[in-house]
């Protein structure tokens, strides 16, 4: 008998062996060397100053790597927040659906039955036809109002001043529309300036204070936080290529070098790769969409190619080479940033640069994609989850 129970106990050994090696905790310490090793090469290949980036594993817990320094020589942390330009346009767009789950908001109804009132909208170009929806997929055919030099001027005339979105408005109004509402995609921040306004209005809150309240503090996103001042705390420094807007370091002396106020919905945010992975899994693998609303905010309309070839409500929605993939990109003077969820290999991925330099940075949506098969632990030539 007890030469059978030891032969039993060494036939589990190999077992044993194996699922403590498939352990969370070993997992994680493999996935961060391996993330480690490919930062540096990819960092040391591209010369880019530093980079931070973050996965959610299957089993939701979370690797996080930080390398280099930022615009300022001041080294990355886990902790460096980094602004994360329009992956806030994914925060806007699950309000919104949950406004619309809630009966508060229309997704297909006329905006100007939500904002017709204001004083401005009806100088919005297609202001009597154009839908929430459309707001939400950039089908509009309003004007992006970010590449106006008028604009620029302004917001750097008196860096000091919170811009708000009505302001930033004025510079489409009586703009000809670029296509009538609903016929094509055209990307532009001004969609997602009247989508905020829109939950302002049916909720009488700041829209900063609604998204705090619905989706930060429940996610317990502590370190994604509203862009509303110059002053931001542990927020790295940007080195701006001159891409828009600014050219050097972007925060002198602790402030940015402008109100980033401007962003509003179109961004709004700063953040770090574990928040904005943790946000990526909640968003497309929980329960923040309301059921009812899942398929509508992942159906896609065409894009270009360089959105992934399809847009759904607030997100990039498309195949990769891990199996199809959701989320987002931004940009804001010296800060690049990739979000992505996988549905396959049920992980996450976010990377951040302190540099908006993209020939330099290369592909993030590519890097991404590398970084989750680290994480799902699939071989460089296997393109799908097990």
């Amino acid at each position: 008998m007890i030469s059978r129970l030891s032969g039993l106990l060494l036939a589990l050994v190999p077992c044993l062996q194996a699922h403590a090696q498939d352990g969370a905790v070993l997992t994680r310490t493999a996935v961060e060397q391996a993330m480690t090793r490919h930062l540096t090469a990819k960092r040391e290949a591209s010369g880019v100053i530093g980079v931070s980036a973050a996965c959610v594993l299957p089993d939701e817990s979370v690797v996080a790597v930080a390398i280099g320094a930022d615009g300022a020589g001041v080294p990355l942390t886990t902790a460096t927040r980094l602004m994360s330009g329009s992956i806030g346009k994914t925060y806007c767009a699950a309000v919104v659906l949950q406004l619309v789950a809630a009966g508060k908001l229309d997704l297909d109804g006329k905006v100007a039955d939500v904002l017709g009132a204001e004083p401005w909208y009806a100088r919005i170009p297609n202001a009597a036809s154009i839908t929430l929806r459309q707001l939400l997929d950039h089908t509009s055919g309003i004007r992006e109002h970010v590449w106006n030099p008028e604009f620029h001027e302004a917001l750097t005339a008196d860096p000091d001043h919170a811009m708000t979105p009505v302001e930033c408005l004025g510079f489409c109004l009586d703009d000809a529309p670029l296509f009538a509402a609903g016929e094509r995609f055209a990307y532009a921040d001004t969609n997602y300036l009247l989508a905020g306004l829109c939950v302002e209005k049916v909720t009488g809150e700041p829209f900063a204070k609604v998204l705090r309240a619905r989706v930060l503090e429940p996610l317990q996103l502590a370190d994604t936080q509203w862009n509303d001042s110059r002053k931001m705390p542990a927020l790295a420094c940007g080195l701006a290529s001159g891409v828009a807007f600014t050219k050097g370091p972007t925060v002198v002396d602790g402030e940015y070098f402008v109100n980033p106020a401007f962003e509003y919905c179109g961004g709004g945010v700063r953040s770090t790769p574990s928040d904005l992975a943790r946000w990526m899994r909640a968003l497309f693998a929980g329960d923040v969409i309301p059921a009812a609303l899942r398929a509508e905010h992942v159906r896609g309309v065409a894009a270009p190619r360089h959105v992934s070839g399809s847009y759904g409500l607030g997100c990039f929605v498309g195949p990769s080479s891990r199996g199809p993939a959701m989320g987002h990109s931004g940009i804001m003077p010296g800060f690049l940033s990739y979000a992505l969820y996988y549905p396959e290999l049920k992980v996450a991925v976010a990377v951040q640069y302190p540099c908006d330099d993209g020939r330099k940075v290369g592909d993030m949506r590519r890097l991404c994609d590398e970084l989750a098969g680290l994480a799902a632990g699939v071989p460089a030539g296997e393109p799908r989850g097990r």
